[in-house]
């Protein structure tokens, strides 16, 4: 059997943390476990998402995606099927399936989301968010842009 890489343990105070915001889209990233903690094997974002808001419907090519949501209405879709994810509800993506969530509520979100592996998480989103800040982009760009994170724009966010 091989031998399972060991990481030292981390532990993330309150208040202590990288705070991501995505200009256009109402999110905001609260890094809780930056990639570099575990040697890239795994990233906790807390998510605060605006009502009504949420992500263009995109790929991670090489990354599971773990969804726990604390609090709000999220509608969650995953290969162009959409759900219910109130609080309470978990939903794992597996690389490479299409995927959206939106905020329904009329109050903002919240949830937790861990990308595994990590690759360099923080620094797909603070590309991201440099990218949003020159305004509304073009899907090519971004998918020309962010190509080397493995992520892909696939369509509009949900509406």
């Amino acid at each position: 059997m091989a031998e399972l890489p060991v990481f030292p343990a981390f532990v993330a105070a309150p208040g202590i943390h990288e705070t991501i915001r995505l200009p256009g889209l109402g999110i905001e990233h609260h890094v809780r476990v930056p990639s570099a903690a575990t040697g890239g094997q795994l990233c906790l974002i807390e998510e605060i998402t605006a009502p009504g808001a949420g992500p263009p419907r995109h790929v991670h090519k090489l990354q599971t995606e773990v969804f726990a949501f604390l609090e709000g209405d999220y509608l969650v879709e995953i290969d162009g099927q959409s759900m219910p994810a109130p609080a309470g509800t978990v939903v794992v993506i597996p690389p490479g399936r299409p995927h959206a969530f939106k905020n329904r509520g009329s109050t903002p979100g919240r949830f937790l989301f861990l990308l595994t592996p990590a690759g360099d998480t923080e620094g797909f989103f603070r590309k991201l968010a440099a990218i949003l800040a020159e305004g509304p982009p073009d899907p090519e760009r971004l998918n020309r842009e962010l190509a080397a994170f493995g992520f892909e724009v696939t369509g509009p966010p949900m509406a």
